[in-house]
């Protein structure tokens, strides 16, 4: 394998199989548990990246102790530039053969590496692993498990609608360097953006057993601003339109649309609910649900949110709240 191209050539660089990269801010009071998930796998022919995506917090001092682990380094932003941006740093500046991205309050089980890197070795080098998950919050009251298989070609699933977290991936590094790194311009969902990249060129392999715990309770959670995910879902399916016509239909871009929509509905932004909303149905224009919602936006938003409570029992398969997306 050659020396990484960010790398110059006086620089001496020990590779590893597998580098973890950490993104994080203001997370001092919960990235302790994350380092030390990476630090307990089993495999541990592996480097840890923690980059700092501009703290203000003390999260240097959190991480200070790890520091005296040689597999654990720190990289800091001097200013915010988002959740990519900080994996880019991680990746420009990683040295293994496959990249594990590590959201900086979630956690792995000790094997999750290992387990990953035997179904990579078994279904062929240049495919991407991915693990089932826990979803839980904080005190692990309650748990949901996430276990939806992906396995050979999957870019019309994965064009379909949001799938797995970063912290479940395990990606050869060159492939995220051939896809031409993450999309910065992305501030969500983007583990599904990142994910139809790589899909569109490469196979995935799921191991069933869930080996990720996701927290979802953090109060700067990108899952919980429903204007970030509307405007990052408008982005996402602007740039794979044509692909998601293609592979999975007018009926799932309208599908698209219409949670656009009601995402922008519990933004605050009606008019924008009401065009999306529009779209849907001028996609999908055989659906009465999609004709309903969309006639009932004429009618403002309280005929707009009748319709949805009326609709929405007759047609689960079809809506969804803000909050499933």
């Amino acid at each position: 394998m050659q020396t990484p191209p960010y790398l110059t050539n006086s620089q001496e660089v020990s590779l590893v199989k597998v580098s973890v990269v950490i993104p994080t801010y203001n997370r001092a009071h919960v990235i302790g548990r994350s380092i030390e998930s990476a630090l307990c796998q089993t495999h541990q022919d592996l480097e840890i990246l923690v980059i700092d995506d501009g703290s203000t917090d003390n999260t240097f001092d959190a991480v200070k102790p790890f520091l005296q682990h040689p597999q654990v380094k720190y990289l800091r932003h001097e200013r915010r530039k988002g959740q990519q941006a900080a994996l880019n740093t991680g990746i420009k500046n990683s040295c293994g053969e496959y990249i594990a991205f590590l959201d900086s309050d979630d956690v792995w089980i000790p094997e999750k590496t290992d387990l990953e890197l035997s179904a990579i070795n078994k279904r062929g080098r240049n495919c991407i692993a991915l693990t089932a998950m826990w979803w839980t919050t904080g005190n692990g009251s309650k748990k949901t498990k996430y276990s939806k298989k992906y396995n050979g070609y999957v870019y019309p699933e994965m064009l379909a609608e949001p799938g797995p977290s970063y912290c479940c991936m395990l990606v050869p590094t060159k492939c995220l360097t051939q896809i031409g790194f993450l999309d910065e311009s992305t501030v969500a969902l983007t583990d599904w953006d990142t994910c139809i990249s790589l899909s569109r060129y490469y196979e995935f392999v799921t191991v069933d057993e869930p080996c990720a715990i996701i927290y979802t309770d953090e109060p700067d959670s990108m899952n919980q601003d429903n204007l970030l995910q509307a405007l990052s879902r408008e982005r996402i399916v602007e740039k794979n339109q044509n692909d998601i016509l293609r592979y999975v239909g007018p009926r799932g871009l309208a599908r698209h649309f219409r949670i656009t929509a009601f995402l922008f509905d519990a933004a605050g932004e009606f008019s924008r609910c009401k065009a999306y909303m529009l779209k849907a149905y001028r996609t999908d224009d055989k659906n009465p649900a999609m004709f309903l919602l969309a006639l009932s936006t004429l009618l403002g938003e309280r005929g707009f949110h009748f319709m949805k409570r009326v609709a929405t029992p007759f047609y689960k398969r079809l809506l969804v709240t803000p909050a499933g997306v």
